[in-house]
């Protein structure tokens, strides 16, 4: 867009109502300083002049505001000191190279924002968007920008407006937010143990991969819905409810086994672990449950003590059925040759 087309731009968190304010005092330069007719009078000669006093304040707002006429020359537009301080260049140049500020947009950004300031000169919506801007010493700084096109009473573009916004610093924080969200999630997803994340009112808010290998079902059907209705027996419903409650009134977390039942009807045994997360007031927000599936584990103790036991019994049967023979044989022999030793 050439610089002489200005673009508005506002905080991300500032509101429409604030937005409009702005931008309605900034139209108004223009029109209070419209070409005076033959009969108006003279503005007084104490004191600045209402474009100049408003000047000022724009020299001094923190933050890129231009504007500019569409069907005037480039020596029309304005941009506010700020811009130097942001993207390094001075006033001077910025609105002498009339393609500038189209060169300095991000080149991933540009083919997106063309067609978003397309759509607002068409249609006259104001342009409210985010892009990359590349700054004289080759950084890049994030603008969240609006726009708004003034048109003449029979329908022509007049002047465009705008203020800007430096949000590098909110963009990095997103950025540094987002790569652990996805540190966590892919710690989540491949971690063998099932993870469920339950809000306060024992609802899934989360699902790993390892809960719908377990059970069958994908995070998208359960979501939403009380653990205790999917996959609990009902005679294990009553006793999760109270353990949940116990856990939202603060009492400490301890570790339990129960039964989920999974898609295909079969039943699992989850030895679960729980703690829960707080908010700033010190509330229960999410309750975090861990559960290993011991089906297999207790599979196999109740098998090694069948074994046990029946290793057991055959030991007693060998001890009866061969060593007790071979003793009483012994203590026969023995009483015989008692008896010939006494005859003799």
């Amino acid at each position: 867009m050439p610089s002489n087309q200005t673009t508005m731009w506002m905080p991300e968190n500032a509101g429409l109502a604030e937005a409009e304010s702005v931008l309605a005092e900034l139209a108004a330069v223009f029109f209070l300083n419209s070409p005076p007719s033959a009969k108006s009078s003279p503005e007084p000669e104490a004191g600045p002049g209402v474009e100049a006093r408003y000047r000022v304040l724009l020299d001094q707002i923190p933050a890129v505001v231009f504007m500019a006429y569409l069907d005037q020359g480039i020596g029309e537009a304005y941009v506010s000191p700020h811009i130097e301080k942001t993207l390094g260049f001075t006033q001077k140049e910025w609105l002498e190279d009339p393609v500038r500020w189209y060169q300095q947009i991000h080149r991933d950004d540009k083919d997106r924002w063309s067609t978003e300031a397309a759509d607002t000169f068409l249609s006259g919506k104001p342009l409210r968007s985010a892009y990359r801007v590349i700054a004289r010493d080759g950084s890049v700084v994030w603008f969240h920008c609006e726009a708004r096109l003034v048109r003449r009473e029979d329908g022509r573009p007049w002047f465009i407006h705008g203020v800007g916004f430096d949000i590098t610093e909110l963009k990095q924080v997103e950025q540094a937010l987002q790569e652990e969200r996805n540190m966590v999630s892919a710690i989540l997803e491949t971690v063998g143990a099932l993870v469920v994340v339950l809000d306060s009112r024992g609802s899934i808010v989360r699902f790993n991969r390892a809960c719908e290998q377990t059970t069958g079902y994908a995070f998208d059907e359960v979501s939403g819905k009380p653990v205790w209705d999917l996959f609990l027996a009902p005679e294990e419903r009553e006793y999760s409810q109270i353990v949940f409650e116990r856990l939202c009134h603060g009492e400490p977390p301890g570790d339990y086994e129960s039964y989920w039942s999974t898609r295909t009807g079969g039943r699992r045994l989850i030895s679960w672990s729980n703690t829960v997360l707080t908010g700033t007031a010190g509330e229960v927000v999410h309750v975090v449950a861990t559960g290993v599936d011991i089906t297999e584990r207790k599979r196999l103790e109740k098998a090694v003590l069948e074994i046990s036991a029946r290793e057991q019994r055959r030991i007693g049967q060998d001890l009866h059925d061969g060593l007790g023979q071979h003793l009483t044989g012994v203590a026969f022999m023995a009483r015989v040759l008692q008896n010939k030793l006494s005859d003799g």
